[in-house]
């Protein structure tokens, strides 16, 4: 009888995990024909990863040691800081495009903190992944694509990371990136002060690609923007940012400026990085 349970148990694991492995398109199994899938997938951990933010390993073991959690996971320590990871907490039904073909659906949320793509196979799945790092693999959710991509960071570093396409146009293509900064609590010194908890922080990044070139990072900042342009196009950009009055307060004042660049056609000059 015993054995009898055992191999009941085993065909229906096999089942669970073939049911698994069709939700996955066939070009991504085992044996599939896309270079450097057969052996991943589209989703490459059991659980959502720590991402690649050099500080997450430090951040979740100082949590730990702080409140002697020797279970502790990711989901509980964002649940000890004041904010959230996410800008939207729901996991939301994305289209997963290879090289510009869409090959599957899955319900996808973004780690802003750990610039990390968490993905369950069905809505219902109690299982969180993490979408493939690759080039080639992006994402659509909530009308917004995320590429994976190297572009150089405020401090002239080029890094890897998620960012989202805000424009796209002949020469130039602005991209944002959303992200979730930690800071430490503190303790008050007295009796009668304050204690501030750890929390998260929002901050949000733009970079510019001319061309094919990598994405440089752009501060909102009309000077900053003028330098990605040189000559008599320096000066009319000039120009038209004064006459619009535009004080580089959002996104949108960022993208008139390089659809206006665009329009400009063959004449723009365009300044070396």
């Amino acid at each position: 009888m015993k054995k009898q349970l055992i191999s009941c148990f085993v065909l229906l694991l096999g089942v669970s995990a073939f049911g698994q492995y069709q939700l996955m398109n066939p070009a991504f199994a085992p044996g599939g024909d896309r270079d450097g899938r057969a052996a991943l997938g589209l989703c490459c951990t059991s659980q959502a990863s720590l991402g690649n933010n050099p500080s997450v390993m430090n951040f979740f073991s100082d949590l730990r040691n702080k409140f002697g959690d020797v279970t502790f996971t990711k989901t509980d320590g964002y649940a000890k800081v004041q904010g959230s990871a996410y800008y939207v907490k729901e996991f939301k039904k994305a289209a997963i495009y290879d090289k510009g073909e869409e090959v599957a659906e899955f319900y996808v949320r973004y780690d802003a903190f750990n610039d990390d793509l968490e993905v369950k196979r069905n809505k219902h799945s109690l299982t969180k992944e993490s979408l493939i790092r690759d080039r080639d693999v992006s994402c659509v959710v909530d009308g917004r694509e995320y590429k994976y991509m190297s572009f150089m960071d405020d401090n002239g570093d080029m890094v890897e990371g998620y960012v989202v396409t805000i424009y796209s146009g002949n020469t130039y293509t602005v991209y944002e990136r959303l992200r979730k900064t930690y800071r430490e609590g503190r303790y008050a010194k007295t009796s009668h002060g304050t204690d501030f908890p750890p929390r998260f922080s929002d901050k949000t990044e733009y970079y510019v690609a001319v061309a094919n070139d990598a994405p440089v990072y752009a501060k909102l900042n009309k000077k900053k923007i003028l330098d990605f342009f040189e000559g008599s196009s320096k000066k009319e950009l000039a120009k038209y940012i004064k006459k619009k009055g535009i004080g580089f307060k959002d996104a949108q004042d960022l993208v008139s400026v390089f659809r206006k660049a665009d329009a400009m056609g063959n004449t723009i000059e365009v300044a070396s990085n």
